[in-house]
């Protein structure tokens, strides 16, 4: 019954609200349809930001695919990681097009690798080809680098820390950044401590304090850097956790 009046009152309802509704199942499939027809418009503004050019909603297939990249957004959401719904969606959306883009990009290249002619024009052709498709993909990496960075952003900026700020209290030892990070996957690893995180958006200190031997003075100089560990570690970030592998070993 209770569910039952949030459907019928669900524009009261927060988007993260709605979307737990539609994860919930139960036939909610016309509350999703909703949704999504509701969110067309950042959908679509989403694809135009990454492809850089103005995608339209009938018949470009960038569209298609933000359309289903949100509608998997939808259902792999989780508020546990921290981030709105539509922060999490836009990182999907983005990833989803950048995908499509090198996929399609890799056809064109198969193609001419295999038209195979012994003419010498020809086969400089195809190494320019080559050269071509590795500069681009070595241009969607940095996009997606960009899109994680900026995704990370707007996480810190609810726990009131910026980039610039991080950076100044990165330690600058190896066992130092070891340690952050020990702490980091301490609390992101207890349901309690994380919990605290997300809701508090600060440090756990006292329960923390009693789960590692670390002074809590050094924890608290560190203290933004290693919730900007918590964050990178909750989320799905393939480049940032690959370079956060690198810098602490």
């Amino acid at each position: 019954m209770l569910k039952r009046l949030k459907i019928l009152n669900r524009e009261e309802l927060s988007i993260e609200e709605t979307i737990r509704l539609i994860q919930q199942g139960d036939g909610e499939s016309e509350i999703e349809n909703q949704l999504i027809q509701k969110y067309i418009p950042f959908i679509q503004n989403t694809a135009t930001k990454v492809c850089k050019r103005y995608i339209r909603t009938s018949d470009d297939d960038e569209f298609s695919i933000a359309l289903i990249a949100f509608n998997e957004a939808i259902h792999n959401y989780s508020e546990n990681k921290g981030s709105s719904f539509l922060s999490f969606a836009s990182l999907v959306i983005r990833r989803r097009i950048i995908d499509y883009i090198r996929q399609e990009q890799r056809k064109k290249v198969s193609l001419s690798i295999d038209y195979v002619d012994t003419d010498k024009e020809n086969m400089e052709n195809i190494a320019e080809v080559k050269a071509s498709f590795k500069e681009f993909e070595q241009r969607r990496e940095t996009e997606y680098r960009r899109e994680e960075i900026f995704h990370l952003q707007e996480q810190l900026a609810v726990y009131g820390i910026t980039l610039a700020e991080v950076s100044e209290q990165s330690p600058k030892h190896q066992d130092a950044r070891e340690n952050m990070l020990m702490i980091a996957k301490t609390i992101i690893q207890n349901p309690e401590l994380k919990e605290f995180l997300i809701e508090k958006k600060r440090l756990p200190m006292k329960a923390l304090t009693k789960s590692i031997t670390m002074s809590r003075k050094t924890i608290e100089r560190n203290r933004k850097y290693i919730i900007t560990l918590c964050i990178v570690l909750m989320e799905d970030y393939r480049y940032l956790q690959d370079y956060l592998k690198e810098w602490t070993s």
